[in-house]
C-alpha cells in the first residue's frame, strides 16, 4: 500500500470544523466517459459560437465556465442550460450505472459527522444523477449542503460551489478542509483558501499535482479521521512549497 507522501514539517495543525467533499473520483470510483463526452459538448459549445482555444482545449468544466462568463452577463444563463445541461445529464446517467462507492465511504462520512463535524459536498455531478446515487450509497444523510452543477453558474475549478457551502455553515477558510480527486479540485480549494486533500486514484493520476501539490495526498478515506481532528501528523502532508 503506497504511504502518504513525507514532509520535512513536523508539526500538527488544530482540528478542522467542517469536510466538504468532492463525489465522483472520490467517495466513488471515476466513471465519466471525458474523451467521447468532450467531443460531443466541444460540437455543441460550437454551435453556440463557442469556438475558441477554451473550447478547442478545454475540459467539460472549463469549457462550461468559459460559456457561462460570455452568457451570463446577457442574462442568458437558462439558455446555457437548456442546450447543454441534457448533455452533461446523458453521461452522468451513463457514469451512475457504474459507480461503486470506495472502500468505507459510507462509514467515514458517519464517522466524521458523529465526531461533530460539519460534512457537505460540492461536485459538478448534475443533481439528478448525484440525488440517486447518493441515496443509492447511503451517502445522502450525512452530507449538507450538497452543491451539485445544477446549483451553481460555474463548477470547480471555479470556487463558487466551496465559497457557498463556507457561507451556510459561517466558517471561515481556515476551518475547512475540501476533499477531492483532480486538479480542479485543487484549484477550487486554492480559490477558496482553504486547504485540500487529493486521494489517489482518482479522474488524475498521482504525476499531474507534482507542479501544484495538494495540502494531503492520501490512499483511504479512512484516514481523514485522523487528519481532520489534528491527530494525524505533518507525515501525511505533500510536498506543497
Amino acid at each position: 500500500m503506497t504511504s502518504p507522501t513525507p514532509t520535512p514539517t513536523p508539526a500538527k495543525r488544530n482540528a478542522y470544523k467542517g469536510v466538504i467533499f468532492d463525489f465522483e473520483g472520490t467517495l466513488v470510483d471515476f466513471q465519466w466517459q471525458l474523451r467521447p463526452a468532450e467531443m460531443v459538448l466541444r460540437a455543441a459549445f460550437a454551435a453556440l459560437s463557442c469556438r475558441d482555444d477554451v473550447f478547442a482545449n478545454g475540459n467539460y468544466a472549463t469549457m462550461w465556465n468559459a460559456a457561462a462568463d460570455r452568457f451570463a452577463p446577457e442574462g442568458r444563463l437558462d439558455d446555457l442550460r437548456q442546450a447543454l445541461c441534457p448533455i452533461y445529464d446523458k453521461w452522468d446517467t451513463d457514469a451512475l450505472s457504474r459507480w461503486a462507492p470506495r472502500p468505507g465511504a459510507a462509514e467515514v462520512l458517519d464517522r466524521l459527522r458523529r465526531r461533530g463535524l460539519l460534512v457537505g459536498m460540492v461536485s459538478n455531478i448534475g443533481r439528478t444523477a448525484l440525488n440517486e446515487a447518493l441515496t443509492r450509497f447511503n451517502f445522502a444523510d450525512c452530507l449538507s449542503p450538497i452543491v451539485s452543477r445544477d446549483d451553481v453558474s460555474y463548477m470547480k475549478p471555479r470556487a463558487e460551489g466551496i465559497q457557498r457551502v463556507l457561507t451556510e455553515w459561517r466558517l471561515i477558510a481556515d476551518e475547512v478542509l475540501f476533499v477531492g480527486d483532480s486538479m480542479a479540485d485543487v484549484a477550487a480549494a486554492r480559490a477558496a483558501g482553504i486547504a485540500v486533500a487529493i486521494i489517489r486514484g482518482g479522474e488524475c493520476d498521482e504525476s499531474v499535482f507534482a507542479d501544484t501539490p495538494p495540502d494531503y495526498m492520501i490512499s483511504r478515506l479512512d484516514e481523514l479521521v485522523g487528519l481532520v481532528a489534528g491527530t494525524q501528523t505533518a507525515s501525511s502532508r505533500s510536498n506543497r512549497p
